[in-house]
C-alpha cells in the first residue's frame, strides 16, 4: 500500500497499529490557520464592541458572582469554572483551527433575544435569568462572527459556565429540603458501620453521646448541594476531557449525582461519629468544613472506578486494516 493510501486510511478514523489513545479522533484534513488571519479586521472590530457592550450590560450581574464567589465558600468554585471553560476551548484548537468562519445573520437575532431578555429581566428583578441571558448572547456572538461549525464545538465552554452561576434562593431551598432528608436518612443507616446508634426525627439526628443523646441537624449547608454542584462540574470536566463515545460521557456526568449524595451522607455519618467520639464541638466550625473538602477524595476515586469499569467492560474494536493478511 502506498504512502498515501495509508494517510487516507488514517484519516478516515482507521486507529494505527501501536497507538496509545483510545477512541483517537482525526481532524479534518486540513491546513491550520491562526484565526487572526482569517477574519477581516472590520470582523475583529465589531467583535471587540459586541464585547464592550456586554461588560457594560452585565457589569453589575458580574460583579455580583464575583462578590458571591469570594464571600460564600460554598461557591468559590465558581473562580475555577471560567478557567475550566477555556481549557475546553483550548482541548479543541486542533480543530477550532482547521475550521473557515462562516457567520450568520442567525446570530444577530440570538444576541437580540438575550439583550431583551436581560433588560426585562433586570427591570422584573429577575437576575439569575439575566445570568442565563448572558448565555444566549454568548451563543449568538459565536454564531455571528464564525458560524455554526465553531458553536457545535464551542458550546459546551459556553454552557459550562452555568455552573458558576449561584441560583435563586427560592429555588435552592426547594432543591436542599430533599437532599436534606436525603443526607440524614443515609446517615442514620450508616452510622452502625461504624458503631455508633442514631434515628432520624426529620432533618435532624439524634446520636447516642455520653451515655444520652445528643442531636446533630443536617442544616441547608449539609444538604450536600454545594458539593453536588462542585463536583457534578468536575465529573463534567473529567467526561469531556476524555477520549471515549458520547454515551460514556454521558454515564460519567451522570453517575456525579449518586457518588456526590453518597459522599454526603458519609459526610453527615462521619461528622456524628467524630462529635459522639471526641466532642460535639467538633461538629462545626473548622473541622466541619475541612471534613466536607475531605470528601472530595472518595467521591473523585468512585468516580474514577467508574470510568475503570467502563474501560474493562467495552473495548473498543478496530477494523482491520486492508492489505494487513488475507484479503482486502
Amino acid at each position: 500500500m502506498s504512502s498515501e493510501a495509508n494517510n487516507t486510511a488514517v484519516g478516515a478514523g482507521v486507529r494505527s497499529a501501536g497507538s496509545p489513545r483510545r477512541f483517537e479522533y482525526a481532524p479534518p484534513r486540513a491546513i491550520a490557520v491562526p484565526l487572526s488571519e482569517k477574519m477581516p479586521r472590520g470582523a475583529w472590530l465589531g467583535l471587540a464592541a459586541v464585547f464592550v457592550g456586554m461588560v457594560a450590560a452585565y457589569h453589575v450581574e458580574l460583579v455580583n458572582l464575583v462578590t458571591q464567589w469570594a464571600t460564600n465558600e460554598g461557591w468559590s468554585h465558581g473562580f475555577v469554572v471560567p478557567v475550566l471553560a477555556g481549557l475546553f476551548a483550548w482541548w479543541k484548537r486542533d480543530v477550532l483551527l482547521r475550521l473557515k468562519p462562516a457567520g450568520t445573520p442567525l446570530g444577530l437575532v440570538l444576541i437580540l433575544m438575550g439583550v431583551i431578555g436581560h433588560v426585562l429581566f433586570r427591570a422584573g428583578g429577575v437576575v439569575h435569568m439575566s445570568y442565563l441571558s448572558m448565555m444566549v448572547v454568548l451563543y449568538g456572538v459565536v454564531l455571528w462572527a464564525l458560524g455554526w461549525d465553531y458553536l457545535r464545538i464551542l458550546w459546551m465552554p459556553i454552557s459550562y459556565l452555568v455552573f458558576a452561576m449561584v441560583p435563586p434562593s427560592t429555588l435552592y431551598v426547594k432543591a436542599t429540603t430533599p437532599l436534606q432528608t436525603v443526607a440524614a436518612e443515609l446517615s442514620v443507616r450508616m452510622m452502625p458501620l461504624f458503631g455508633g446508634e442514631a434515628f432520624r426525627m426529620g432533618t435532624t439526628i439524634k446520636v447516642h453521646y455520653g451515655g444520652g443523646w445528643a442531636l446533630l441537624d443536617v442544616a441547608e449547608a449539609c444538604s450536600g448541594m454545594r458539593m453536588l454542584v462542585a463536583f457534578f462540574a468536575l465529573a463534567v470536566a473529567l467526561a469531556y476531557t476524555t477520549s471515549r463515545p458520547m454515551w460514556q460521557k454521558v454515564t460519567l456526568a451522570a453517575v456525579a449525582l449518586p457518588i456526590a449524595i453518597l459522599c454526603n451522607a458519609l459526610r453527615v455519618t462521619l461528622t456524628g461519629v467524630i462529635g459522639t467520639t471526641y466532642g460535639m464541638q467538633y461538629t462545626k466550625g473548622t473541622p466541619h468544613a475541612m471534613l466536607g473538602l475531605a470528601m472530595l477524595i472518595p467521591a473523585l476515586v468512585l468516580q474514577l472506578g467508574v470510568a475503570w469499569v467502563l474501560d474493562k467492560m467495552f473495548v473498543e474494536e478496530t477494523p482491520p486494516a486492508a492489505g494487513a493478511g488475507g484479503r482486502a
